[in-house]
């Protein structure tokens, strides 16, 4: 009897440790997909639909573990597909309240890092100065709406290369 109430103890021990393994391992995904959630629940501009969005976290955005100091970065983006004008999706995205560190790009370039997991993705381009005001009624344009931000990982030191 008392053998069966030490492989119990011992069955508990196991499992609270791995639990707790686990849930620290996975605090900074934790900490990334809140902060996406935040970003998702933005409401939209009048006429405009999210074709795709997506987050992900690591050190490899803006450039690699030298353009972040090392720090983990999450970005979080939407694609969208809007008849609003260049203008007004600026004007959008910032004013009402302003977004700071939004990046709104119309012409864009994927970027990408291969990792051991998954494709670790982010977008980079550039927003105009002078975006058009041209009105996209009936023939709608694509836009990323992206934002990027240095979160302190569960890892603190080691989480740096």
């Amino acid at each position: 009897m008392r053998n069966k109430y030490k492989l119990l103890l011992l069955a508990a021990l196991i499992i609270t440790i791995s639990w707790g393994t686990i849930h620290f391992l996975s605090q900074d995904k934790r900490t990334a997909k809140a902060f996406a959630e935040e970003f998702y629940a933005i409401q939209l501009p009048p006429k405009t639909t999210v074709i795709d969005q997506n987050f992900n976290y690591g050190v490899f955005y803006g450039g690699g573990p030298w353009g972040s100091g090392g720090r983990p970065t999450v970005v979080a983006y939407k694609k969208l597909s809007s008849e609003l004008s260049e203008k007004e999706l600026v004007d959008y995205y910032t004013s009402n309240p302003p977004l700071e560190g939004i990046e709104i790009y119309f012409k864009w370039e994927e970027k990408g890092v291969t990792t051991a997991d998954n494709e670790k993705k982010w977008y980079e381009g550039k927003t105009p100065k002078q975006p058009s005001e041209e009105n996209n009624t009936g023939s709608p344009i694509e836009v990323i709406i992206q934002l990027r931000e240095e979160f302190e990982s569960a890892f603190g030191e080691f989480a740096r290369p």
